[in-house]
C-alpha cells in the first residue's frame, strides 16, 4: 500500500516537472532578444514587434518603463491617440509594431510588447534611443584672432575636437554646451590661432555620441597680391575624394558681402553674378579645382576678401583669401611723386640756405663799410693843421703880413 502511494506520488512529481519544463521552454521560445532602435527627433519611428499569425482574438499591449501606454484588442476600434498607433490592417498577419509619431526626447526608454492570445502569450522588448542628428556645422574667424566652430539642435550632447593641417599639438580651445527648452544641445568652441610662418588649415570635427555620424568644417586663411593688367587667379581646391559638392564664391569689402558665383558638381550648373569679371574653369571644377579667374583692371575694385566654400555630405571647407592689387605703373608714379617731392624739398632747402647766406653776406658788407667810414673819421680828427690838405685848410689873408 505504501509502495503504491509512493509510486503515484512519484508519477505526479514527474508530470509536474515535465509540464514545468514544457512551460519554461514555451516561454523561452516566445521571448525574443531585445531590439535597439534609434528614433530621429521630431520624426515618426517604428518599434518592431511580431507574433505567429493566429485565428484567435489577439490583445496587444505596449508598455514604456512598465507603464501601459497603448492597448488594442483585435476586432475592436483602435484607441484615438495622436502620439502612437498600430498597423491594424496587418495585425492578422502577426504585425504588432508600434508607430511612435513625432519622436521626442521623452520617447527614450525600454518598451515591452505583450501579445495575449488564447493559445499564445509572447513578449518582446525594444530599447529606444532618440537622436537629433547634426544638420549643419559652421566655422569662421573672429577679429580677435580666434577660430569659432558651432552647431545647434543636437541630442545627445556631441563630441567636438580640433586639429590642423599640417598637424601640430598644444591647441588651446574652449568648448561650451547648453541645452534649450526642448533638451536639444548647442555646441560652440573657440580656438586660439597659432602663429606660424605658413598658413594652417583649422579643422573642427563634431561627432554624435552614438557615433552614427561625424561632420567636419575646415578654414584656411591666405593672402595674395595681384597686378593690374594681369589675370588674377585665386586658388581654391576641394578636399580629396569630395563628391556631390556645391561651390560658392563670395566677396567682402568694407563689411559688404557680394555673391560672385555658385557651382553644382552634379549638374555642372554655374550661376554667375560677375559674368563680365569672374569665371571658373569648368573642366578643372569637375575635379575639385574651384579656382576663381578674374580680369582685373582697377585696384580699388577687386581688392578685398574672397571666400571659397565647398559644401558636401557632412563636409564644409572654406578658404578665405585677402587680395591686394598693385601695378608697376602705379608704383612708378608713386616713386616719381616721391622723387619730385624730394627734389622740391632739396631745392627749397638750398634756396633757404642761399637766402640765409645772402642775408649774412649783406649784413657783413654793411658792417664792413660802417667800420671803414668810422676809421676814416677817426683818422681825420687826429691830424694837425699842417697835415690837413690844402683844400680844406683856412686861407692866409694878406692883412696878416
Amino acid at each position: 500500500m505504501h509502495l503504491r502511494d509512493f509510486l503515484n506520488q512519484s508519477v505526479s512529481y514527474t508530470l509536474v516537472g515535465v509540464y514545468t519544463l514544457l512551460w519554461i521552454l514555451s516561454c523561452v521560445q516566445s521571448k525574443t532578444p531585445d531590439v535597439d532602435v534609434t528614433c530621429i527627433y521630431s520624426e515618426d519611428c517604428i518599434l518592431p514587434c511580431s507574433f505567429p499569425p493566429t485565428d484567435d482574438v489577439v490583445v496587444i499591449q505596449w508598455y514604456q518603463q512598465e507603464k501601459l501606454i497603448y492597448s488594442f484588442q483585435q476586432g475592436e476600434d483602435e484607441p484615438d491617440d495622436s502620439s502612437m498607433s498600430l498597423f491594424t490592417d496587418e495585425v492578422s498577419k502577426g504585425n504588432a509594431s508600434l508607430l511612435l509619431k513625432d519622436s521626442r526626447i521623452q520617447s527614450r526608454g525600454r518598451y515591452r510588447c505583450l501579445i495575449n492570445a488564447t493559445k499564445t502569450v509572447k513578449e518582446s522588448f525594444v530599447i529606444v534611443k532618440v537622436e537629433a542628428p547634426i544638420s549643419r556645422i559652421s566655422i569662421e574667424a573672429s577679429p580677435t584672432g580666434q577660430i569659432q566652430c558651432s552647431s545647434h539642435g543636437l541630442y545627445p550632447a556631441p563630441v567636438l575636437t580640433w586639429s590642423t593641417n599640417p598637424s601640430i599639438g598644444n591647441l588651446r580651445s574652449l568648448i561650451r554646451m547648453s541645452p534649450d527648452s526642448n533638451g536639444l544641445y548647442s555646441v560652440e568652441s573657440t580656438l586660439q590661432k597659432v602663429n606660424k610662418s605658413t598658413p594652417l588649415t583649422y579643422i573642427c570635427t563634431i561627432t554624435s555620441k552614438y557615433s552614427s555620424q561625424s561632420w567636419k568644417a575646415s578654414l584656411l586663411q591666405t593672402e595674395m597680391v595681384g597686378k593690374i593688367g594681369h589675370e588674377l587667379i585665386i586658388p581654391c581646391l576641394a578636399p580629396k575624394n569630395l563628391k556631390n559638392f556645391t561651390l560658392t564664391w563670395t566677396f567682402a569689402k568694407r563689411n559688404k558681402n557680394k555673391d560672385i558665383l555658385t557651382y553644382h558638381s552634379q549638374s555642372h550648373k554655374v550661376i554667375n553674378q560677375w559674368k563680365e569679371e569672374a569665371e571658373l574653369d569648368l573642366e578643372k571644377a569637375r575635379t575639385g579645382d574651384g579656382s576663381l579667374y578674374l580680369d582685373d583692371h582697377e585696384v580699388s575694385k577687386h581688392a578685398g576678401k574672397y571666400t571659397c566654400t565647398f559644401s558636401g555630405p557632412r563636409v564644409t571647407y572654406i578658404v578665405q583669401t585677402s587680395v591686394s592689387v598693385s601695378s608697376s605703373s602705379a608704383a612708378a608714379q608713386k616713386e616719381n611723386s616721391k622723387s619730385k617731392l624730394w627734389v622740391l624739398a632739396v631745392v627749397v632747402a638750398a634756396l633757404t640756405v642761399l637766402g640765409v647766406l645772402y642775408y649774412l653776406y649783406r649784413k657783413y658788407i654793411g658792417n664792413s663799410k660802417a667800420l671803414e667810414e668810422d676809421t676814416e673819421m677817426q683818422a681825420v680828427k687826429g691830424k694837425t693843421p699842417e697835415e690837413v690838405p690844402a683844400e680844406i685848410s683856412p686861407l692866409n689873408g694878406k692883412g696878416d703880413s
